[in-house]
């Protein structure tokens, strides 16, 4: 699956030490057509990244299945990390003083760690959220308090009603 990271330009200076990294100059933001530059949709995630954020990303390499962009107007010494089907958003904070004391290729690794970490559990999250039931009526309401009457207690008394016919 491939993982794409969006940064500043000062990130991917840190990023480009890596052994691994392979420089790459990408597809461009805008192409002509009909006499007119339009916003190239070549690369899908670019063209993504633009119509979310209304900003241009410019490809700057890879290391392996991890593509990296710069966007410039990120200030902060963050990453922006999307991954999964949905290209889902993750931010991590560039940690310098890790990458000082054990490499870039380490806090990499650091990263990809921690993304799946994260990314398991918003998964397990998202299902909990589907398993939860909603909470049925009371069809016994219909003749204990006909005032008191919900929809759902309508909907369970039909439902019981079928359950018997069928039986």
């Amino acid at each position: 699956m491939v993982i794409h990271v969006v940064t500043n330009m000062q990130i991917i200076s840190s990023i480009s030490r890596s052994k691994y990294f392979a420089k790459n100059l990408g597809f461009v933001s805008t192409v002509e057509k009909n006499g007119k530059r339009i916003p190239n949709d070549k690369d899908n995630f670019s063209h993504r990244y633009m119509n979310l954020y209304r900003s241009s990303i410019y490809a700057q390499g890879n290391v392996g299945n991890i593509k990296f962009y710069t966007d410039h107007y990120i200030n902060d010494q963050v990453m922006a990390v999307y991954y999964g089907e949905e290209l889902e958003e993750f931010i991590f904070n560039f940690d310098s003083e890790f990458v000082t004391k054990k490499g870039i290729d380490s806090f990499l690794g650091k990263i990809l760690k921690e993304l799946e970490e994260r990314y398991e559990e918003r998964i397990k999250t998202k299902e909990s959220e589907k398993v939860v039931e909603k909470p049925r009526g009371n069809s016994d309401k219909i003749f204990s308090n006909p005032g008191d009457v919900t929809y759902e207690d309508l909907k369970e008394y039909l439902r019981k009603k079928k359950e018997e016919k069928e039986m």
